[in-house]
């Protein structure tokens, strides 16, 4: 059965040229634009192995469609992009991105990316398994929205759970806070980041041993939250 690959483009040019290319290489490819109203039908019907979206102006709409998406997909997200700037790049990831590939790039590349972004989600997210999230200790079951901490389940709030969701389905990858809190609150303003905290506090005081020594939410000085994971660590 053939892959599906999303690719979000409003160059219709360029994104035929790429359909062609992974098609002939076994993917099925669909394409849409940025503001189709038909975009989470797509995500729901299809559920695509992986996400393609290319990064051009106005960049917010790209950034804000990668943080949509964010809110319910854990599917691997590649920008491509003709921006180079260091600043996009960082910003891009930190908004949920697996991956950035700046133009001009070969599509053998891409390819290469691609392929190697599905292999990777498809060990670490079993079909069978894929809605649990197991770490030492600790389970997360987004199906039931349940979680599980020293062999005890833990009461959490609906915020708490997708908060601990995102950042432990996404291991390793450094959030900002206010990505953060427009990701789950649906907006950034200064005055209510002090919510991201609170939440993050509680997290630790429900499922750290030591939440003065968290082992998975971990502070990144002047970056934001992340999740820490050693690969060698997951059962």
């Amino acid at each position: 059965m053939r892959e599906t690959i999303i690719l979000i483009d409003d160059h219709l040019e360029e994104g035929s040229r790429l359909a062609r290319y992974l098609t002939l290489h076994g993917f099925e490819v669909i394409c849409d634009g940025y503001h189709s109203p038909a975009l989470p039908d797509l995500f729901r019907r299809h559920q695509p192995a992986l996400i393609l979206l290319n990064l051009a102006e106005p960049r917010l709409a790209g950034l804000q469609l990668c943080a949509e998406i964010r809110r319910s997909l854990d599917t691997p997200l590649l920008f491509i992009s003709s921006l180079n700037e260091d600043s996009l790049k960082i910003e891009a990831l930190r908004t949920g991105g697996d991956d950035y590939l700046t133009r001009p790039f070969s599509l053998e590349i891409l390819l290469a990316r691609i392929q190697a972004h599905i292999r990777r989600h498809r060990r670490a997210f079993p079909a069978n398994r894929k809605h649990l999230l197991l770490y030492p200790d600790l389970e997360v079951d987004l199906l039931e929205r349940r979680v599980t901490a020293g062999g005890s389940e833990v009461r959490l709030s609906s915020k708490e759970f997708n908060l601990l969701a995102l950042l432990a389905k996404h291991p390793n990858q450094v959030y900002a806070i206010e990505a953060l809190h427009e990701m789950l609150w649906g907006e950034s303003r200064m005055s209510e980041l002090r919510t991201v905290m609170v939440h993050i506090y509680n997290l630790r005081q429900k499922i750290e041993k030591d939440p003065r020594k968290p082992r998975y939410i971990h502070t990144v000085r002047g970056a934001g939250y992340k999740f820490e994971w050693l690969e060698s660590g997951r059962r």
